[in-house]
């Protein structure tokens, strides 16, 4: 749905795509980072699942919605203040405001999403998933083109703000749909998702595995934000490019959070059923996976960028300058090896997730996006004002340096002896 706001906010004006990226940046720290504590309820599902505690599927997620909805007290202060006290001063300022006021007015609706997604994913059923994800881009793409150009005599002209209600819609409509599968009877009396009361010990095994995953993820965006604000501080060829780089990376994470997703369903339900030594399977069946995928999108980001970029970004393709589609070429290259290890990155992720390892990831991924990516950035390319180019070099490297990290921990293993679900005996509770 962001990558669809910018390709039609790039046909409409430059700076409306440059703010955008600044705001939806912001914005989707914020939203992502809550959506990932309350997709923790994909984990406990799977685990559950697993250990076939079939009644027990819906408590972990109805902990997550009671969860998004006292979001609330967060997303709307954040909505009428968090924005001028951000953006105050920035070039694009009124249209970042704009955007931002109205993804944080709607932020609980992608909390709920990712609850209730947890419930199918974690048991493997991810076709409706699929169905419904295609359904609300659908109705994403139509009011992008209604609400930003405006039907005359019918819509008025909506730029920016479109762009946002459009979005807002989609994850609202998502969310809505999968609240009534969730709730539909057949659930209810075999997976207990009429279970709608508030359990403190269930939300605090959430939370305890949630919290750390979502602030690393609220870091690790706000630190692509301040990224993008130093590349706004270079010129307008630094952010348009990167604007760019950015919106295909995001429409390609779509693959990378599904094998993040999908090596946590699966590993939750291995570590569940006590069979932790079919993991490797996990990690080995998501490198073919990522490898397949990785040679379809290279015909279009490595092997020729250029006609992809034009169609999808530049409706007067005859006014770009040479040299900067020269240099789209290379910063598209190295976003396309960026993803490539991020790839391997968040299959890892699914599986330490799966465990419970999110403390280790919070450190050490909160730290390498700051000391890996923003202090050379900032020495190298802003102090010395070089080409865009460098910026995207040093982002590669980034991506290798915490992939290695990531790879490290696996390999020790200390996440095998992490126990999410485990019950304690009477005696253990009397010790205590």
């Amino acid at each position: 749905m962001i990558f669809t706001d910018r390709i039609f906010l790039a046909h409409y004006s430059l700076s409306s795509l440059n703010a955008s990226v600044n705001a939806g940046t912001i914005a989707w720290a914020m939203m992502g980072g809550f959506g990932m504590i309350t997709a923790m309820s994909e984990v406990f599902v799977a685990q559950y699942n697993g250990a076939k505690r079939y009644d027990k599927l819906g408590v972990p997620v109805w902990q997550m919605i009671w969860l998004a909805f006292f979001s609330l007290v967060l997303f709307i202060p954040l909505g009428l203040w968090g924005g001028p006290a951000i953006f105050a001063g920035d070039a694009y300022a009124s249209s970042e405001i704009t955007y931002f006021r109205w993804l944080m007015f709607f932020g609980p609706s992608y909390a709920l999403l990712t609850s209730f997604a947890g419930f199918f994913i974690g048991q493997g059923r991810t076709a409706v998933m699929i169905w419904l994800a295609i359904f609300a881009n659908l109705v994403n793409i139509c009011l992008d083109w209604a609400l930003i150009f405006g039907v005359p005599g019918f819509v008025p002209e909506l730029g920016i703000q479109g762009a946002a209600i459009a979005t807002c819609t989609g994850y609202f409509l998502e969310a809505a749909m999968l609240a009534f599968l969730f709730l539909r009877k057949r659930n209810r009396d075999n997976f207990g998702t009429g279970n709608w009361k508030f359990d403190w010990k269930e939300m605090s095994r959430c939370l305890r595995v949630g919290i750390p995953q979502g602030i690393f993820c609220c870091l690790e965006i706000v630190g692509w934000a301040v990224f993008f604000w130093m590349m706004t501080s270079l010129s307008e060829k630094h952010i348009t490019i990167s604007s760019i780089c950015q919106s295909f990376t995001i429409l390609l994470s779509f693959f990378c959070d599904g094998l993040s997703r999908g090596s946590a369903a699966v590993a939750g339900n291995m570590i569940g059923a006590g069979k932790q030594e079919l993991i490797s399977k996990v990690l080995r069946a998501g490198t073919v996976l990522l490898l397949c995928f990785a040679f379809v999108t290279a015909i279009f980001l490595v092997v020729d960028p250029q006609d992809t970029v034009r169609l999808l970004f530049f409706e007067h393709s005859e006014s770009i300058d040479p040299s900067m589609l020269a240099t789209l070429k290379t910063c598209m290259t190295c976003a396309f090896i960026y993803m490539f290890f991020e790839g391997f990155r968040w299959t890892l992720s699914g599986i330490l997730v799966a465990a419970g390892d999110t403390l280790f990831l919070l450190i050490a991924g909160s730290l390498s996006v700051w000391i890996f990516l923003l202090l050379p950035v900032y020495l190298i390319v802003v102090r010395q004002n070089l080409p865009v180019e460098t910026a995207w070099i040093l982002t590669v490297f980034y991506s290798m340096l915490l992939l290695g990290v990531y790879w490290v921990r696996f390999k020790r293993g200390a996440w095998r002896s992490i126990e999410l679900i485990k019950e304690k005996t009477q005696l253990e509770t009397d010790f205590e």
